[in-house]
């Protein structure tokens, strides 16, 4: 999409992808859970659907200092602290035991706020370079609660007013609350003694059962606001959640109540993905319960004939003759199976994906678009072909002067003159095409509608130059469905223009068949685009983006950032470089720019208008095969 700007100014805020990944590679160090996820919620709290942790909005808008030490003690006080010290069992048996009770929820948050000074306390014994973010935290939030104990005093909001005056009596912060409300505090303030005392949840759960018979009658309503959302997760499986008819039994009694969020989070997640995609779909909903006893197994007979016959899809590149396995590139475009997405991170788990192959665009009209361009492209063309030819060829030329080994050099005065003589020389050796791969993912999401004329010529000039250079290639649109898109099912498409082994073939039918869909999940493409380009032998591998904005797909809001910014790291990692082309009808905001910095880095650029297009792809292409002939 080309607007960055939404209509909720608290959700207009831009992420800092770079910030968020070096924070969501702490929390899985501090869990031992390598695909956790992060995000930001209201309050700090668990998300095993999604398998994330939440960091509080408490800390946006403040000094960068401020901020760094209170999502620092946001991550220890859940990763390092609740994920192994909470005990999930005696806080279910709370949370039922006060299902009725008229002040259920401030007494449960009573549980979680001594739950927090514990486990800061143990965090900070066992690690005490988190004091400092920690010190931090309890004077910011003391200072809130202060704050907030006068308001909800005027209110009429008593137990919010209490609860207020807890957290500061804990925390050593004077308040007025005793000078108004002197009875409540007298009989309160004796069972807070205690909690310095506490060692298991246990003992949290026992001091507020102590105060409930004492507020009993004496606070005629409950929390009119929530100050912890920790243990809300944390009750059990997800509605949709369910025990096939072919395992119920099998699973019965075996992994029971978890004691830990840790575990909590490595069974859920284990529950999810096997209840996820179609594979032995049928066995799960229809197999006998308990185990098979191999009965129905017949005896081989010796000469017998097979029934039926299968041929395997793999095939052979045609250029380099390396083996392509099924489901790649090269044997199923054409099949459009839809495949479950695997190994392409957390934002992407609920993604389904095909591959087709586009039909070219055999219109007279299409016909003539294609050659008025190409002869408008020419001299560029010609001009860049000319200008690699050459730098080939000097590489070609070159050699290598004074080596200990090779070829003697016809001049060679050294091993005279020198003590430790080098009169050999090698030419460099020669190569008539670029070692060199060039993958291009075209954003096909509906705001390119406005755009498709230009990004069509941008793509066929890129086209043409790397034909014509016989440099392997491949181009693919990609785009959601967002009509059928659910929570538990994404469905992707990828259609390809040209694909990797279509060395020399002219595609441009293909290209002009180019046309908008619906949503973009670029990370997801930046990823399956990098798998593949792993795959092929070229030593300089490069990934192109166009795209026209932000990512935009369901539930790919601001952890898609996050997703394509980590996508494009893990891609450069792995020795692929990553170009981001921004579509546009008008140049770039700042806004927009410092956007396309965290996901793409500094290789981000964008064209001024929509006739700069084919000009900015024509400059970066240019750059890349200066780079990859540099390094031949």
């Amino acid at each position: 999409m080309t607007s960055i700007n939404r209509f909720i100014d608290f959700n207009d805020e831009l992420i800092d992808a770079g910030e968020r990944l070096r924070l969501e590679r702490l929390a899985r160090a501090l869990t031992g859970v390598a695909d956790l996820g992060l995000t930001e919620r209201q309050h700090i709290e668990f998300r095993p659907a999604s398998n994330e942790l939440a960091m509080s909005v408490f800390w946006r808008h403040r000094d960068p200092e401020v901020t760094e030490q209170g999502r620092l003690s946001d991550l220890y006080l859940l990763a390092a602290g609740f994920w192994s010290s909470f005990n999930l069992a005696v806080w279910r048996d709370y949370r039922s035991e006060t299902e009725t009770h008229p002040l259920r929820e401030f007494l449960r948050s009573a549980v979680l706020l001594f739950e927090e000074l514990r486990i800061t306390d143990e965090v900070i014994s066992e690690r005490p370079g988190t004091a400092e973010a920690f010190t931090l935290r309890r004077q910011l939030y003391g200072e809130f609660h202060k704050g907030q104990q006068p308001v909800n005093l005027s209110r009429g909001f008593h137990a919010d007013a209490l609860f207020n005056h807890l957290y500061t009596v804990i925390h050593g912060i004077p308040d007025a609350y005793a000078s108004s409300e002197e009875e409540l505090a007298g009989l309160v303030e004796p069972v807070l003694f205690s909690v310095f005392d506490a060692r298991s949840t246990a003992d949290s759960v026992r001091m507020a059962e102590r105060l409930a018979p004492l507020l009993y009658g004496r606070l005629e309503e409950d929390l009119h606001h929530t100050y912890y959302a920790v243990g809300d997760g944390l009750t059990g499986p997800k509605s949709d959640f369910h025990y096939h008819r072919g395992t119920k039994d099998r699973e019965k009694g075996e992994a029971g109540k978890k004691d830990s969020v840790g575990e909590l989070f490595s069974t859920w997640h284990a529950a999810n993905r096997s209840e996820k995609g179609m594979h032995l779909n049928y066995e799960l909903e229809h197999g006998r319960i308990g185990e098979g006893d191999g009965s129905g197994a017949r005896e081989g007979r010796e000469g017998t004939e097979a029934t039926s016959t299968g041929r395997g899809q793999s095939s052979a590149d045609e250029r380099t003759g390396i083996a392509q396995e099924a489901g790649s590139e090269a044997a199923s475009a054409e099949a459009g199976a839809w495949k479950k997405a695997e190994g392409f991170g957390t934002a992407n788990e609920s993604v389904v994906y095909r591959e087709v192959l586009a039909e070219p665009d055999n219109r007279t009209e299409a016909y003539e678009r294609i050659l008025k361009w190409r002869e408008e492209s020419v001299p560029h063309v010609r001009a860049i072909i000319k200008e690699m030819q050459k730098r080939i060829e000097r590489k070609m030329e070159e050699r290598r002067e004074g080596l200990p080994k090779g070829r003697l050099s016809k001049n060679p005065v050294s091993v005279l003159l020198n003590e430790r003589p080098r009169p050999f020389y090698r030419k460099q050796s020669p190569s008539k095409r670029l070692d060199a791969v060039f993958g291009l993912l075209v954003d096909g999401s509906g705001s390119m509608a406005d755009k498709l004329d230009e990004t069509k010529k941008a793509v066929l000039l890129f086209h043409d130059i790397l034909r014509s250079l016989d440099t392997a290639h491949g181009i693919a649109v990609y785009q959601e469905d967002s009509a059928t898109a659910t929570k538990t099912r994404q469905p992707n498409t990828f259609q390809w223009l040209h694909r990797f082994r279509d060395d020399g073939k002219d595609d441009a039918g293909r290209i002009l068949s180019l046309e908008a869909g619906d949503d973009n999940r670029d990370g997801f493409a930046v990823r399956w685009m990098t798998q593949r380009l792993l795959q092929r032998p070229e030593a300089h591998r490069f990934l192109l983006v166009f795209s026209d904005g932000e990512p935009s797909a369901f539930g790919y809001g601001q952890n898609g950032i996050v997703d394509t910014a980590e996508a494009v790291r893990e891609a450069e990692k792995q020795g692929i470089t990553v170009i981001h082309l921004f579509l546009s009808s008008a140049p770039a905001t700042a806004r927009q720019q410092e956007l396309f910095r965290m996901m793409f880095g500094s290789r981000s650029v964008s064209a001024d208008s929509i006739d700069r297009f084919s000009d900015e792809t024509l400059r970066i292409l240019r750059k890349l095969l200066v780079l990859a002939t540099g390094n031949m």
